[in-house]
């Protein structure tokens, strides 16, 4: 059984499809949506910033969705891809990369940006903002309309907590469904690296999100400021934490209670073809 978390890879054949599920609506509505908007609006001179070549679906919106736009009429300035983010990446490296497209961005005629991106790209994209205010190319006072599609998170590093994201608004941006979910605040409030002991990934988000260490993780005579383990996980900016139920969120919720469904049916099919092979063994040892 294979989770496919954001959009689905393409399927070689059925026996493929049937042991896949899907956690991203049809990709293809947000295709034809983007197209709509554009034409709607009249914005047919655009740019299109797009995941690395190394991505199997930003690579296929560029071969296969770009072209069916032009054949309605867009035009596209260019196509300029985000760097890959790793651990290894040189920030120097990415910095530089990230400066170049936002120089191609501010200086190109086309007043309307595609962004095709994941989780991630929201990072990169405030970096691009600050690089570019740095280097006297504001994105603020050059009235660029950014779509954004629905597999972007809104999310940052702890570092860019303080940045200005004022470039967001008005910017247009596709969601999946999501809806709140009964519990899921309290639940969150509830979680504390103190009662969570067990999980060794929270420690570590605790103290990105907070800017803080915990002793036993802190450096002889260090400066840092201390993790109590009772800090409140509402006080975060939206930006690094969202405390509602996100689209993203929402998705894997669906995912995981679709897959406990399918065990639980998978059990009680297995109970009754053993309760029947059980009655016919009763039936054959009575008479």
């Amino acid at each position: 059984m294979k989770l496919t978390y954001g959009c689905a890879p393409v399927m070689i054949n059925r026996a493929q499809a049937a042991f896949s599920y899907q956690t991203f609506p049809n990709e293809a509505l947000q295709h034809d949506g983007i197209l709509q908007l554009l034409m709607y609006f009249r914005w047919t001179w655009i740019g299109v910033i797009s995941q690395n070549e190394f991505n199997e679906f930003a690579e296929r919106f560029v071969q296969n969705v770009l072209p069916m736009f032009i054949q309605s009429g867009i035009c596209i300035a260019f196509i300029e891809r985000f760097p890959m983010i790793s651990f290894s990446t040189q920030i120097t490296e990415m910095e530089n990369n990230v400066a170049n497209i936002g120089s191609i961005i501010m200086r190109s005629s086309a007043n309307v940006m595609v962004v095709y991106g994941e989780i991630v790209t929201m990072i990169v994209l405030r970096i691009l903002l600050d690089i570019s205010d740095f280097d006297g190319l504001s994105m603020k006072t050059k009235g660029k309309v950014w779509i954004l599609t629905a597999q972007m998170a809104f999310t940052s590093l702890p570092f860019q907590r303080n940045m200005d994201i004022h470039f967001l608004h008005g910017a247009l941006s596709f969601a999946s469904h999501s809806k709140e979910l009964f519990g899921f605040q309290k639940f969150l409030q509830m979680r504390n690296p103190t009662s969570e002991k067990e999980d060794g990934f929270i420690m570590d988000f605790w103290q990105q999100a907070f800017n803080c260490l915990f002793p036993k993780t802190m450096a002889d005579n260090t400066n840092e400021r201390i993790c109590t383990g009772e800090e409140k996980l509402e006080s975060v900016p939206g930006s690094v934490f969202e405390m509602s139920t996100t689209g993203h969120s929402y998705s894997i919720y669906n995912a995981v209670y679709a897959v406990v469904h399918a065990l639980d049916a998978m059990h009680l099919s297995h109970l009754k073809h053993e309760s029947k092979v059980l009655l016919n063994q009763l039936w054959q040892v009575t008479f």
